[in-house]
């Protein structure tokens, strides 16, 4: 019997439907609808925008004014990732992906036209501090054992250990990833063994499924 707690609309591994995003993830419903008067339905979107829309779980047919601002933002993130021209660049971005906040972070990092420029930025913003002291909520998960959409792999390392296996995405360097883990949990007629994969974008969680 499979049982699905959480999936992602994101291009990672195929299998995944209805995804329900945090409440948290900044990607909540706005009173605004987007509309544009040339139009009265999304024809005016141009495929790329359709594309990335889906990709964030939300329905290009009927977008906030939020909505079209997370997607113009993730979609420079993705332009700024792609000029990233060297494999210390990318190494450096890959090292504090997990550790950024938001796509408004990764934007203004990415931006900094040089190496040395964004280790300032790294410094200024005290960025290495977040792995090191990490929120009381996230403190409370790992010593619960468990796991949350937001949180970065570092700590479902020290939640779930090791995973078993580990696919990935597209460029390495991005984090997107399916791990696998297997674990035996104690049900009415004994143990049984349970398999569970955690889908990370961005090196962090957006979800997860059990079977």
């Amino acid at each position: 019997m499979k049982s699905v707690l959480l999936l992602i609309p994101v291009v990672l591994l195929s299998g995944c439907a209805n995804f329900q995003r945090s409440t948290g993830s900044g990607y909540g419903d706005s009173t605004t609808q987007y509309s544009d008067s040339r139009s009265g339905d999304s024809n005016y979107l141009d495929r790329d925008t359709r594309k990335t829309a889906y990709e964030m779980g939300k329905d290009p047919t009927s977008l906030t004014s939020r909505d079209i601002e997370d997607i113009r933002n993730r979609q420079k993130v993705r332009e700024l990732e792609r000029s990233l021209g060297s494999k210390k660049e990318r190494e450096q971005y890959s090292k504090i992906l997990p550790w950024l906040k938001n796509d408004e972070e990764k934007i203004q990092f990415l931006s900094i036209p040089s190496i040395e420029g964004r280790q300032q930025w790294i410094n200024r913003n005290e960025i290495w501090s977040r792995s090191q002291a990490p929120q009381q909520e996230m403190r409370d998960l790992v010593e619960t054992q468990d796991i949350a959409v937001g949180m970065p792999q570092e700590y479902v390392r020290r939640s779930w250990g090791e995973p078993l296996a580990v696919e990935v995405s597209g460029n390495p360097i991005y984090k997107n990833e399916r791990w696998k883990y297997q674990r035996h949990v104690s049900t009415s007629s004994g143990f049984r063994q349970e398999t569970r994969f955690v889908y990370f974008e961005g090196g962090r969680v957006v979800g997860w499924e059990t079977e």
